[in-house]
């Protein structure tokens, strides 16, 4: 393996590690509902950025569950990519709208349960 092969590797490695650590330490109400809530966007958008899920969840004006490290969506928006809800598309990352988040690009997703009007 390459000296950059071998640097990739170890990035991905502590990418999923990173990963599982926060999902593992998230509210599992918040999972839960982060889930549900990509499912609603999936179902009614062709595709959507992470701003979209995180606008529905703001929404909710009664008590809702919350977690400590909003990084947590992560996990969530893959653990729907792979129940099949969707997938990456095929395009350019889109600024983020929060402004927390500076403009920052935002993965756009592509729905596989969209149902159109």
């Amino acid at each position: 393996m390459t000296d950059l092969n071998q640097r990739q590797a170890d990035a991905n490695a502590a990418k999923k590690t990173a990963m599982d650590q926060v999902e593992a330490n998230a509210s599992a109400a918040w999972s839960s509902l982060m889930l549900d809530l990509v499912f609603e966007t999936c179902v009614n958008r062709e595709q959507f950025t992470a701003d979209d899920v995180i606008d529905r969840y703001d929404a909710i004006s009664d008590d809702k569950p919350v977690t400590h490290e909003p990084r947590a969506f992560g996990p969530v928006m893959m653990r729907a990519a792979k129940l099949g809800w969707c997938r990456k598309a095929n395009v350019a990352p889109l600024p983020s709208r929060r402004r927390s988040l500076h403009a920052s690009p935002r993965a756009v997703w592509e729905s596989l349960i969209y149902v159109s009007d």
